[in-house]
Parts: C-alpha cells; structure tokens; sequence
C-alpha cells in the first residue's frame, strides 16, 4: 500500500513540490531515481534511503554496497539513479527549485554530487536536527508542516539571489518545458551561447542543452504517468523528433524502455505517486 499526501507550492520560488509518504507490502527491489530538473531533497523516517551509482553502472543491485542516507540531497543528474525499493518506508521529499539552493541548502545545485549528497555533509547540524523532528512525528502531515516550517526560516535567513541572467535563461526554458532553441535563449540575455553555458554550468551544474533535455524528459514522465499511452502523441507533445527518438533518450535516461517503466512503476502511479512536481 502506497500513500501520498502532496503539497504542491510548499514555498513559492524555492520548493515547487512536496509530498509526505507511507508504503507498506511492497515486493523490495530496485527503484530508479529518475532525472528531473529539480533538486531532490528527501527526510526518510522509517529507514535510510539507499543508493548504488546509477543505471549505467552493471550489475545487480547489492544493498550491502549501497550508500545510506537518512537525509538526502540529489542534485540534477543526466540518468537515473539506482534506489532500493523496500518493502516499507515513509518520509517527506521535496522538489526544491535549483536556484533557490542557496537560499534553502547554503549551496549552489552544481555542487551537489548528482544522484545523492548526505543531508548532514550540506546542511551541518540542520539536517540531524530537522531528521530527529521529522522521525519522531508519526502524523504525516505535519510531518510536512514541519519541513514547510524549515524551508521557510532557511530561505529567510539567507536571502541569496542567482545573476538576472541564468534566472531568465531559467524562465525560458521551463516556459518552453525544453523546446527552446539555446541561441534564442541566449542572445534574449544578451550572452553568447558559449557564456550562457558557462553560467549555467556554474550555478546548476547543467548546461543549458542539458537543462533543456531534463524538462522535456519531465513532462513525458507526467504525460505517462497521467495515463498517455500513445508514444508517438507523447513524442509529438513533448518536443520529441519521432516515437523512435522519445525511446532512445528514454533509454538512456531511465536505462529501460517507456513502456517498460511504466510496467514497473504501475502500482506507484495507481496510488498517486509520480506528483512531486509542479502543477
């Protein structure tokens, strides 16, 4: 049994999805931490979240050589992760936006080691002391009331901001969910493509090509997981060339087929997972 409670908008501008979650009677396995645009920040309660590479790594998964966070921070990595599904586990995860690192984390997003950061090598002691309340809460949610109480005094107390620059390249990317052309984005900056892909780099740790193929992979995630089931109309929506196209990003992506991430994930999307982004 899954359970979600989302709480799209936790902080305008900084945390654009949050959700509290319970699972139980779940087969244990493996589960792939997809790509996102998004910063994932999750506070497990019920057991440490545990990681091996990523999908381009060989080999069966083995939680005996696994990485174990209690608090965990990914930033914006270009494949899946490799994430052990157990049979039970309850948290709160939030999408938190990559210019609002600073802010929220005390860091930019492109020093965040991809698939996964311990919270407390981040965060310092702010993220024991934000774990040792969130455990000790069995109500999910205010579970998320309290994480929605931590973002909020985080963000006031540092007050950072990115260049005009990288937030309008931002904009347009998103407002075009990565249909955009580079060089459009780039002289509406006034930057040369080369200086905008610096920059980019420099705060997200994402070029803005790379940015623009993690919104498009996004939305098809949302067209899948809202019940689209015609890849050739997904492709079509999304900015894809073709169906072949979708699959071959696909593939390299999430490491497996649509069609065969949507066999795996089925009973996730039945229960209402899949929500943690914006509206």
């Amino acid at each position: 049994m899954n359970r979600y409670r989302r709480r799209p908008g936790l902080l305008p501008g900084a945390v654009v999805a949050a959700v509290s979650y319970e699972s139980s009677g779940i087969d244990p396995g493996e589960h792939r931490g997809l790509p996102s645009p998004w910063i994932t920040f999750i506070v497990s309660v019920d057991r440490p979240v545990r990681t091996m590479g990523t999908v381009a790594d060989p080999g069966p998964f083995d939680p005996t050589r696994a990485t174990a966070y209690d608090v965990i921070v990914a930033g914006l990595h270009p494949v899946a992760a490799r994430v052990e599904q157990p049979a039970e586990q309850a948290g709160v995860q939030l999408a938190v936006h990559p210019l609002a690192a600073p802010a929220v984390l005390g860091c930019r997003a492109a020093e965040l080691q991809g698939p996964g950061d311990h919270g407390h090598e981040v965060l310092g002691r702010a993220a024991n002391e934000l774990y040792d309340r969130v455990s000790s809460q069995p109500d999910a949610d205010l579970r998320l009331d309290m994480v929605q109480e931590w973002v909020r005094t985080q963000a006031e107390r540092r007050r950072t901001s990115v260049r005009a620059e990288v937030s309008r390249a931002w904009q347009l990317v998103e407002a075009s969910a990565g249909r955009c052309r580079v060089e459009d984005v780039a002289r509406d900056v006034a930057l040369s493509p080369r200086q905008l892909r610096t920059l980019m780099r420099a705060e997200i740790g994402l070029s803005p090509k790379q940015l623009c193929r993690s919104f498009r992979f996004d939305h098809v995630i949302a067209h899948l997981a809202g019940g689209a089931s015609n890849l050739a109309e997904v492709a079509a929506l999304t900015g894809y060339a073709d169906q072949s196209h979708l699959t071959r990003e696909f593939q390299q992506m999430a490491g497996c087929s649509p069609t065969h991430w949507l066999d795996e994930e089925r009973r996730n999307i039945q229960d209402g997972g899949h929500t943690n982004r914006p509206d």
